[in-house]
């Protein structure tokens, strides 16, 4: 699934910025006062991973009877983890679902991407693979409905229920995938796909006392046959869909390196989505051509922490496959954020903030701030503080300053540091954009400063001007959104 993005990734390029508009042609707007909104991001922990030949696939979970969690993380071959909670997800794997025999229509694999409970029975959406040549960019996706009674232990399969118009192509993606589904709290189940003709996303139903019976959108309405149909795509809004229960809304997000990160839309009809003007959390770029200088973040989604499922309240988790800076897909994090959502009377001058957290080595000897996951050696760091939230690009009609974290060695110590971006100096690395500081201090703001240890060269953050008794103030860097 991973590698048959990498063909996905070089079309996207050529068609550029136009590909990623969120409306789809001839839908209306809808009234969602997308600017009203205020999103606070938490501070990212990898609780899975890494892992060469696993999470290739948004993360789905259930609850089981005695209050734990089950998750369904799938490569080819979907596994089951369970553990005490959504942060505990490092136990091992039992394989469920594996790729069917040689000239089936699952023979590269199949991927557990979405599970509702319908009664007593688990219904789950399965991306499936055949005829694949990740080397030469090519697979074939379609779409089957599989059931489990037993909690996710052992499956049922349906048969497939959503495919493209195309037809295998011996260098190309083909056909219609990596779904996402959701109940739409209307008597139907709800699948957003990626579309490999043109990579844009295009939506199917079916009745939730029948989910084996599928429609998708076309010109209007839900009357095209889920197998081989035409539909009428709703835009590039991304597949990893949940459903919000206090509004109604259908939230969708989506990796989006022309918007500088994270997207998230959202729509009342469950057609027409509008997007919120600020990522949730940035990147640089989305490269799946591994490795690479940049890290990569995939397959995000919106998962309630309760039960696991994407049916979601005002707090919540943002899950994502995390791919580290330099290194390829051998090294794959499963990384969640607590989020917390409020809808405002009145538009927000500032929406997004993106948790900006001091760490620390489990012998406390070193420091360091980021906003981006522990992973590799920093896989055992704790949380230190949550400093403040950083801005995810720059404001309108404010000072700002852009912040990148630099990796480098000072007196034979690893030194990460926050230099204005641009600014790493000569033997260190860029490793991500950690996001924008407001140049002046403004109400419900608190400083950022950097410091230097006592005793050593090294750097990390604090919020307070004496360092919190760590070390000297290097100087002040700006003003983040207050915790």
């Amino acid at each position: 699934m991973i590698r048959s993005l990498l063909r996905a990734s070089s079309l996207v390029a050529l068609a550029g910025v136009g590909l990623v508009a969120a409306t789809g042609a001839g839908q209306a707007e809808t009234e969602i006062c997308t600017d009203c909104l205020q999103v606070r991001v938490g501070p990212p922990v990898a609780v899975r991973g890494p892992f060469p030949d696993e999470l290739d696939a948004p993360f789905t979970a259930i609850r089981l009877d005695d209050g734990t969690l089950r998750g369904f993380s799938a490569n080819g071959t979907t596994y089951v983890v369970d553990g005490s909670d959504i942060w505990d997800m490092k136990g091992p794997r039992r394989p469920v679902l594996e790729a069917g025999p040689e000239g089936s229509i699952n023979d590269c694999g199949r991927w557990l991407t979405s599970t509702i409970r319908i009664e007593d029975t688990l219904v789950g959406l399965v991306h499936q693979e055949r005829q694949c040549n990740y080397q030469l960019g090519r697979t074939d996706k379609s779409t089957a409905i599989a059931t489990s009674d037993d909690d996710g232990l052992s499956w049922t399969d349906l048969g497939t229920v959503i495919s493209g118009t195309d037809s295998p192509q011996p260098d190309r993606n083909t056909g219609e995938g990596d779904c996402s589904m959701v109940d739409g709290v209307d008597g139907y189940l709800y699948a957003y796909c990626m579309r490999n003709t043109d990579w844009q996303t295009i939506v199917a139903r079916a009745p939730v006392s029948r989910p084996t019976e599928w429609r998708k959108f076309h010109e209007g309405a839900w009357t095209a046959p889920g197998l081989g149909g035409d539909s009428t795509d709703i835009g590039f809004v991304g597949t990893g869909v949940s459903y919000l229960v206090d509004t109604g809304w259908i939230a969708a997000v989506a990796t989006d390196p022309w918007f500088g990160g994270v997207r998230l839309s959202l729509s009342e009809d469950k057609l027409s989505f509008r997007d919120l003007d600020e990522p949730l959390i940035t990147i640089d770029e989305s490269n799946w051509m591994r490795p690479t200088a940049t890290d990569l973040v995939a397959y995000p989604r919106f998962i309630n922490p309760g039960n696991g499922s994407n049916a979601i309240g005002r707090h919540f988790v943002l899950s994502y496959i995390y791919v580290p800076p330099g290194l390829g897909f051998e090294s794959r994090y499963l990384v969640h954020h607590e989020v917390s959502l409020s809808i405002e009377a009145q538009p927000v001058p500032v929406q997004v903030g993106m948790a900006l957290t001091r760490w620390s080595n489990a012998e406390g000897t070193a420091l360091l701030a980021s906003t981006g996951p522990m992973t590799g050696v920093r896989l055992g760091f704790r949380r230190d503080a949550l400093l403040a939230y950083m801005l995810t690009r720059a404001p309108d009609g404010v000072a700002s300053i852009k912040y990148a974290e630099c990796v480098g060695n000072v007196g034979g110590e690893a030194d990460h540091m926050l230099v204005e971006d641009g600014n790493c100096a000569a033997g260190y690395r860029r490793e991500r954009t950690a996001g924008w500081l407001l140049a002046d201090a403004a109400p419900d703001t608190v400083p950022v400063y950097r410091c230097r240890r006592d005793g050593t060269q090294t750097h990390f953050a604090a919020s307070a001007a004496d360092c919190d008794g760590l070390g000297q103030v290097d100087t002040l860097l700006g003003y983040g959104l207050a915790p």
